[in-house]
Parts: structure tokens; sequence; C-alpha cells
């Protein structure tokens, strides 16, 4: 008696018996289909596997070779993986195309020139047309800044109505100043910054402050520009200033920053910053308007653009 294999008709369960049990019937231990036990085959070549018969059926001639049987399953694998494929590809096509018409239906904000401003926003979708002075804090603590340039600062007050909210008096060490950059000595009630550095700032109030006027005095040391006052100041990534003799000395700006995006929406070209005198300063802020005033001359009359798309 010799040992050999056949596959299930049904579930092609490969099932050991012997030459004696041809003929017989026997049970799918995978499927439970009654089998008849096929003959033994001649060729001992483990590669050919023979197929029982369901009871009650012809016998057929059933040999094949198990790399048929292995290359029917594989294909079987391929047409289901081509499925899932073909469906993951029809779903995402679902999707981008959702996309494009969502993306469609937003209204652009019309093109929108800030005033006097040294940036034009061009037409886009109103997710990403807000720019820096459109996203810019609206009320805040005060700072004192220089751009490569030696300044002192001097009677610097703030005040809401009849109320003072601040008045300096540059004690040394400055008391409730903080300098994010620079060399800054406070002496005699006088601030005074001595490193010809780019974006140096100090900060000192309440960022709950509102509707206020800052006024100060001012005097150019030495270097390439002006003087730079904040206001509406939450952090050194969100605030405005006014920037006096900028762009080596040629260009006064209202400057805003958002989530440290920074750009000029207003701007002049006189007067230039002089190194020697004294300069009186002063920003009016009443809700989104500053007016600017240098020597009790009104510079800028500006107002922040509106921050929702029109």
């Amino acid at each position: 008696m010799s040992e050999f294999k056949y596959a299930c008709p049904v579930c092609g369960q490969h099932i050991k018996c012997d030459s004696s049990q041809a003929g017989t019937r026997m049970e799918c231990p995978t499927c439970f289909q009654n089998i008849t036990v096929p003959q033994a085959p001649s060729s001992e070549d483990q590669k050919f596997i023979i197929t029982g018969t369901k009871v009650g059926e012809r016998p057929v001639s059933t040999v094949r070779e198990d790399r048929s049987v292995e290359a029917e399953k594989n294909f079987s694998t391929a047409l289901v993986i081509t499925a899932v494929i073909l469906v993951c590809i029809a779903v995402a096509a679902v999707y981008v195309f959702r996309g494009k018409i969502l993306k469609s239906t937003v209204t652009a904000a019309p093109t929108n020139q800030l005033a006097s401003g040294l940036e034009t926003n061009s037409t886009q979708p109103a997710a990403i047309q807000l720019s820096p002075a459109q996203l810019a804090p609206r009320h805040g603590a005060i700072g004192l800044g220089t751009w490569n340039t030696e300044a002192e600062y001097s009677n610097v007050v703030v005040t809401k109505g009849t109320d003072t909210l601040y008045r300096s008096d540059f004690q040394p060490g400055a008391p409730g100043w903080r300098a994010s950059n620079g060399r800054w000595i406070a002496t005699n009630n006088v601030f005074i910054q001595t490193a010809q550095v780019m974006d140096v700032r100090a900060f000192t109030g309440d960022t709950a402050w509102s509707d206020y006027t800052v006024s100060l005095k001012a005097r150019k040391l030495g270097g390439r520009e002006g003087f730079r006052v904040l206001f509406n100041v939450q952090d050194d990534q969100n605030w405005t200033l006014w920037n006096l003799g900028g762009w080596d000395n040629t260009t006064n700006a209202i400057e805003a920053c958002a989530n440290g995006v920074r750009a000029a929406f207003v701007h002049t070209n006189q007067p230039r910053i002089m190194t020697g005198p004294w300069y009186d300063i002063r920003i009016e802020i009443q809700g989104v308007n500053m007016r600017c005033y240098l020597n009790d001359q009104l510079i800028h009359d500006a107002t922040y653009p509106s921050p929702e798309p029109r």
C-alpha cells in the first residue's frame, strides 16, 4: 500500500490516504463534503495532485499540477486586490472632485489696495486673503525700538481719556520694561539704546489697553534710520508700530505684525529724521483708527483694513 494525496472537489483541501481506500467514501475535514476517493496516481511526482469526486458524481480526469492550483488561487487573490484598488481610486476621485467643487464655491475677496500701502493683496480665496494689517491686534501694550540706529526716549506717557495708564521715569534697570534686543540703558529719566543692530525692541504696559494715546520725546544719536514706536502689542509676534525714518531714512510707515508675519500698510516719504534734535511723537488710537503726529504735524491718519472678507 502506498500513501497519496488528493484534493477535495469542493474546497480544494488536500486529503491524505492510501491506495487501499480507493473507491471508498470519505468526508472532507474542511467542508464536510462526502467524497469518493480516487484511484492512486500512477506517478509518484508530488507536484501532481488528483481530485476526488462528490459521492454520486461520475469521476473525471482531474489530475493537474499543483502549480496550476496555486496559479488559480493567485489569480483569484489578484482579482480581489484589483477590485479593492479600483474602489479606493473611485473613492479618492469622489473626494478630489468634491473638493474642487467646494473650492470653486468660496467667494474670493476683491482686490484690496491698502491705504497708501506698500503691498497690494491680489484676488485670492478669503481664507488666505487677510494681510498682517487685517489680522493685527486692535489693543495691547506699547514699545520702543530702533533699526541700525542709536536713539534715546523720554517722557513716555499713555493716557485714555482723563486717565493716565502709564508715565515713564526710567529709573536704573528700567523696571517694567522688557527688551528683546539691543543695548538699553535707563538713566536720568531717559531710555537710551546704543546698539546699531536691526529690529531692536523694548515693551511695557498691559495687553488689555485699548483706545489710548501714547506720547513721547525721541532723539536720534546716530545710525541710518530713525525711531520705532510700537502700540497694540500682544507679544513679540503680534503688534503695530510707527516707523519714522525707515528704509535708510527715506520712509515713514505704519507696520503691522500678525503671528510673526509683518508688512507696512501706510507710508509717506516725508519728513526725514535728523540726528541731534528732540522730536515730539504722538499716536492716537481709537478703535481701528490711528492718527500719528510728529512735532504736532499729522503724518498719518490711517485705519486697519477690515478683518472680515467682503
